[in-house]
């Protein structure tokens, strides 16, 4: 362990058990949006809540049968966290429009990714109803799921909007 030097600038920790986890995508283009929106709508504070930021956000939990090493790894991290953190009772899952992520899984699926829905954005939002009935199967049906859907509001992509989906 080394000293601290006296400029050596120091940062804040957060004691707070959370209340939350977040699942997200890492798409840089919606971060700022996605921090403003957690703090300010959804009315959670650094360390209140535990961020998932994975590709595709919900996506990995979408395909269980055809992608299963993403659908295992995303599922076995909640299940860690809700393992670890009994204080959690809230899941918020986003999904953005303009996806690469589903535009991968788009290319890799083929055919059978619009199965079920005739765009991407309606799979995505289809995706996030059915992500929510696999998580409350999987965990505790106590759980609190919220789910929200992040589009462009400009054809500039400057502004974004969150929608929440109700199923």
């Amino acid at each position: 362990m080394t000293d601290q030097t006296e400029d050596q600038k120091t940062y804040e920790s957060t004691n707070a058990p959370p209340a939350a986890i977040v699942v997200y995508c890492s798409d840089p283009r919606f971060q700022k949006a996605y921090g403003e929106f957690i703090k300010g709508e959804l009315g959670l504070k650094d360390g209140e809540f535990i961020p998932m930021v994975i590709a595709g956000g919900a996506a990995p939990l979408s395909e269980p049968l055809k992608l299963p090493k993403e659908f295992k790894f995303v599922k076995d991290r909640i299940s860690f966290f809700l393992e670890r953190f009994d204080s959690v009772k809230r899941i918020v899952l986003i999904n953005h429009e303009d996806c690469r992520h589903y535009a991968a899984m788009k290319d890799v699926l083929g055919s059978l990714f619009l199965r079920y829905a005739p765009t991407i954005e309606e799979r995505q939002q289809r995706d996030l109803l059915e992500v929510a009935k696999t998580l409350l199967g999987l965990f505790k049906p106590d759980l609190n799921l919220e789910l929200y859907y992040a589009r462009f509001l400009d054809p500039d992509h400057r502004q974004i909007v969150f929608d929440q989906i109700k199923g």
